[in-house]
């Protein structure tokens, strides 16, 4: 698996030099980094790729599944200076959720695939909300579109950016949980959660296609 890892991480690295990036709204990213000194970036499973290389070499703690896959994905992003933190939402969870906590309150900033690890696709779930509730850290919505790419026949329909193809990536406005909220108010963070990351992945999708 190490052998592969390697390898997966060689590719990335080679087809990463080859994009040609542009940044939607960075005063949103900075804003955010202006709040608190950990941040917790949140961003669709199937668009996670151009965000390990946009982010390496910053210390980001990303969860990962127990999984095989997601094994896989936490010995890749280690050649990029990824921290990996195990569990998901379906499978060591409340470990992981401590283990964010954890991260977060140490100075750490965290990255989840809020639709991972299984999907529905574009639906959020909640644990990125419970870590901003018990850290008061903000919730960093962000995602990518890739003009020329493979989409592969997975649950998370995976972009994988083809060289030289343009990259965009779109950071929304932070959002903020109140330590003591209630389950009204966390569905109501989580939904607007959802709701930003669906409208960035749009505004995303529009620019790289001329929209």
């Amino acid at each position: 698996m190490q052998m592969l890892a390697g390898s997966g991480a060689a590719l990335i690295r080679a087809l990463s030099l080859t994009w040609r990036f542009r940044i939607l709204k960075p005063e949103l990213h900075e804003a955010a980094r202006e709040q608190h000194p950990a941040l917790i970036y949140c961003i669709w499973h199937g668009r996670l790729l151009p965000m390990c290389w946009l982010h390496r070499n910053q210390n980001l703690q990303i969860l990962a599944s127990e999984h095989r896959d997601g094994e896989r994905l936490g010995q890749t992003i280690r050649h990029f200076g990824y921290g990996h933190v195990r569990g998901s939402s379906t499978r060591g969870g409340t470990r992981a959720l401590r283990a964010l906590t954890r991260c977060v309150n140490d100075g750490l900033s965290v990255g989840l695939t809020v639709d991972g690890p299984v999907g529905p696709r574009y639906v959020a779930k909640a644990g990125a909300i419970d870590v901003a509730r018990m850290t008061g850290a903000p919730l960093v919505p962000v995602t990518s579109a890739s003009a020329r790419r493979h989409v592969f026949s997975s649950w998370d329909a995976f972009e994988l950016p083809l060289p030289f193809s343009r990259v965009a990536v779109a950071y929304g406005t932070p959002i903020t949980v109140p330590r003591d909220a209630d389950a009204a108010v966390i569905e109501e963070k989580r939904l607007q959660l959802e709701s930003s990351l669906r409208g960035l992945t749009e505004d995303a999708d529009a620019f790289v296609r001329g929209g």
